[in-house]
């Protein structure tokens, strides 16, 4: 039976998931705040007017609202690191490590929220609030992972490298798209292209400077994510890598679908804000795959005994269901041979 210790820190994980999910609906909210045009509904920073609590309009309650989430998103962090620091001997040190590291990007996510109402929605603050949002929103999914692999330690299949060349590539893509995306987003680009999948509706780069090569550039990343997506789950193999490519990969066509649709439909905000929901879930996705790949053993190294990445024949199956264990026909005739 386990101590009430080891039960507490067991559960540190069913904390840390429920704040993933809470984290990425603020990231939602932030979104609603900008597509509504109540960026400076507060026009100071960190009071709101000059005041803790100020007069309540449309635009302030968005804006003041998203503060009061943020605030208390900030708390749950806390409250979470604490425990993870209370409990470093039987965590490990890589909680310790990816708390460490969340609460300096949780500093600077801060700071960058202040910028962006003093310096009035500059579109660098703009594009690096929502970066450093979804850095710390993907580095608490790490921390509920580790804590959550401490605990269960769940058994994974070995993966091949090319799955890992897969992960590092959605890796690298995803990052750049999310830049991209919030340079769009805060210039006000979204529709400088208004047909797909031409641009303007003869070419599909008709430039590559100003806002239409932003837009351009945008729209070619995410071809190119949707393609290291799809790699991903055609090199994925049986077992959780593969489900986590999945996931990815739905992630990203969702994604894409909605973006052509904002263009196709006028930027509506409903699909705006999905949009921005859409792109918090590719990079929390990816990083589930990237974690998934990484920790499992490379199939060239998984020692016997390791799931190999093969699909399981039927007989085998059939054999393991029932309790048998199975032993390939080549080893039982060694076996016979070493008993002669």
């Amino acid at each position: 039976m386990l101590g009430l210790k080891e039960v507490r820190v067991n559960r540190l994980d069913r904390v840390a998931f429920p704040l993933v999910a809470v984290t990425w609906a603020l990231l939602v909210v932030g979104a609603s705040v900008r597509v509504h045009g109540a960026g400076l509904a507060c026009p100071d920073w960190p009071l709101c007017f000059g005041e803790v609590v100020p007069r309540i309009d449309f635009g302030v309650a968005f804006e003041f609202g998203h503060r009061v989430f943020a605030g208390l998103v900030s708390l749950g962090f806390l409250g979470l690191a604490g425990a993870v620091i209370v409990r470093r001997k039987q965590v490990g040190r890589l909680p310790v490590a990816l708390v460490a590291i969340a609460a300096v990007v949780l500093a600077v996510q801060i700071v960058l929220g202040g910028l962006t109402v003093l310096r009035l929605l500059a579109e660098w603050t703009v594009a690096s609030h929502l970066l450093a949002g979804n850095t710390f929103c993907l580095l608490l999914l790490l921390l509920a992972l580790s804590l959550r692999d401490g605990a269960v330690a769940p058994v994974r299949a070995a993966v091949t490298p090319v799955q890992r060349a897969a992960s590092v590539a959605l890796a690298a893509v995803v990052p750049v798209q999310l830049v991209l995306g919030g340079l769009v987003s805060s210039s006000h680009a979204g529709l400088v292209c208004g047909t797909w999948p031409t641009c303007d509706g003869t070419s599909i780069a008709p430039t590559l400077s100003g806002l239409v090569g932003l837009q351009v550039f945008h729209r070619f990343v995410a071809y190119a994510l949707v393609l290291a997506a799809l790699t991903a789950l055609a090199t994925a193999r049986a077992g959780r890598s593969r489900r986590a490519a999945a996931l990815v990969a739905l992630a990203v066509l969702v994604q894409a679908s909605l973006g052509i649709a904002n263009v196709l439909l006028g930027l509506p905000v409903e699909l705006a804000l999905l949009h921005n929901a859409g792109a918090g879930a590719v990079v929390l996705s990816t990083g589930g795959y990237v974690w998934e790949t990484w920790r499992a053993p490379l199939e060239a190294s998984a020692p016997v005994g390791v799931a190999r990445a093969k699909p399981m024949g039927l007989p085998r199956f059939l054999l393991r269901s029932r309790g048998c264990s199975w032993v390939p026909r080549n080893r039982e005739a060694s076996s016979a041979r070493t008993r002669q």
